[in-house]
């Protein structure tokens, strides 16, 4: 009786879909070709298969169910609302508390020992060539490029221009001067805190 619910459900399936009992068919003329250890193997390894699939799922669910059963603190911040006269009297007061900015003193050539030194940029002079000959690091070529200067003086230098160096006894680079296309002089200035300023 159970057989025959079982094959008349094959049937109906057969009939329903019949790309799907060609493909399956396909499979067993594949599975009967394989060798005997391998008919054998085949489904010891897709019930592993299987399982090794079903297991992180498990595992996930059970995360899951732990992580809604327990009680998350959540901060809330409320900023107080306040008028419009309100706001200019919390400025006024903001503006008397804010100490004032710091400024950070040059090192002065004129102060530390040490020596300028020229070069007269020729036609195909690069700037790393011209950084390497007097033996300034290439860390300090880079983050003079990155200061905010209006032209690019360092990157875009033209042959007739003069590029001095102020380097301290100690091999630091204390003032670089650029002259620009009107022979007016551009500083790159060391700061107290290590740092360089275009001025």
């Amino acid at each position: 009786m159970g057989s025959s619910a079982l094959y008349s459900l094959i049937e109906k399936t057969k009939l329903l879909f019949p790309s799907l009992t060609i493909r399956v068919k396909v499979l067993c003329n594949v599975y009967a070709s394989l060798p005997s250890i391998h008919r054998k193997l085949l489904p010891a390894l897709l019930l592993t298969i299987v399982v090794l699939l079903m297991l992180p799922a498990a595992d996930d669910t059970a995360h899951s169910q732990a992580g809604s059963s327990a009680r998350k603190s959540i901060t809330l911040t409320i900023a107080p609302t306040q008028n419009v006269a309100n706001k200019a009297g919390l400025a006024q007061n903001q503006t008397n508390n804010t100490p004032p900015p710091i400024k950070i003193k040059l090192l002065d050539p004129e102060n530390i020992d040490g020596e300028w030194r020229a070069h007269v940029i020729r036609k195909g002079d690069s700037v790393y060539r011209i950084f390497r000959q007097y033996d300034i690091p290439s860390a300090i070529l880079h983050e003079l490029i990155a200061l905010r200067a209006p032209e690019q003086y360092i990157t875009r230098v033209r042959p007739g221009q003069i590029m001095s160096f102020y380097i301290a006894t100690t091999g630091e680079l204390i003032q670089l001067r650029i002259t620009n296309v009107d022979n007016e002089p551009v500083l790159f200035s060391l700061r107290e805190d290590g740092s360089y300023i275009f001025h």
